[in-house]
């Protein structure tokens, strides 16, 4: 009989049902974090990119020895420049290029000092873990800097 209590006593199946149940929970918490981790740092990099962009689209202006926009060969109509897009892509390492696309907008439609531009990109975020049915969407990064060269 000295065996029965040893088997009445054990809570051992108890204790395993339980931590099944919490941990679903605490590993849903966790791989959810860490997707919203991923997406604030990649809203970050694009920021980050985009600002680049700017600022290399205004220390390249129409009085540079390579100028970007318009009247430049990079500059394909109406808001695209190779080497705005280049830049932007090289500060956002990080991100999926093909998932990344970068607008110009040259707001006077000339590169001349004193004009300002505006470089907006945007991204599509795709979530590592697919939980609770959260599906990719966009972000979106914008600056606007006036031209010094």
């Amino acid at each position: 009989m000295k065996w029965l209590r040893y088997f009445k006593n054990r809570e051992g199946g108890q204790a395993l049902v339980e931590f099944s149940l919490v941990s679903i929970v605490f590993f849903l918490i966790v791989f959810g974090l860490v997707d919203v981790g991923r997406a604030v740092w990649n809203y970050n990099t694009l920021a980050h990119a985009t600002r680049e962009g700017t600022r290399y689209a205004i220390v390249h202006g129409a009085n540079s020895s390579d100028p970007s926009g318009p009247g430049s060969s990079h500059y394909s109509p109406p808001n695209s420049d190779e080497n705005v897009t280049e830049t932007v892509q090289s500060f956002g390492q990080s991100l999926n290029p093909s998932r990344l696309t970068v607008e110009a907008d040259w707001t006077d439609g000339t590169n001349n000092p004193g004009d300002s531009i505006t470089i907006t990109s945007e991204y599509t975020y795709e979530p590592m873990f697919n939980l609770f049915g959260m599906i990719s969407f966009d972000m979106q990064s914008s600056s606007t800097m006036t031209i010094s060269q």
